[in-house]
């Protein structure tokens, strides 16, 4: 899965965008004009309401799914020893295999690869073309 993360402020304002559309058909079925238009444009309507609730729940779903725990591996380059670790002692990324030792992190949540993707230090990488798994539990 080629970059695959959840992009949590993407899902936050996708869902925004998504709450006053909602909030504004709202407002017109609650209006008397709403009752001015045909009986099938006004079930159009509603079941448009409903579809729009159900990808709201699920949007909520996935950013809930962002913001949890999960870890990933971050694979910078198409070899074994490719990806970004971090020496725990003194915090220097470097690139290597994904086993870790107790010394190194090689496993990162959402919201540790997110603050990577904004970091001047990392600014070379192509996060475009860097594989994200997330970490099988074992």
């Amino acid at each position: 899965m080629i970059n695959k993360i959840i992009d949590t402020e993407n899902l936050n304002l996708e869902l925004f965008e998504l709450e006053t559309k909602i909030e504004k058909l709202q407002k017109f079925i609650d209006c008397d004009d709403f009752l001015s238009i045909s009986t099938i444009n006004q079930m159009l309507l509603a079941n448009q309401m409903v579809g729009m609730a159900m990808y709201r729940d699920s949007l909520h779903k996935r950013i809930k799914l962002a913001e949890g725990d999960s870890e990933y591996t971050v694979q910078v380059l198409p070899n074994d020893d490719g990806f970004l670790n971090k020496d725990i002692g003194d915090g220097v990324y470097f690139l290597y295999d994904n086993e870790g030792d107790g010394k190194y992190q090689t496993h990162f949540t959402q919201s540790e690869i997110d603050e990577m993707k904004t970091n001047p230090f990392f600014a070379t990488i192509n996060w475009d073309e860097v594989k994200i798994e997330p970490v099988e539990s074992k």
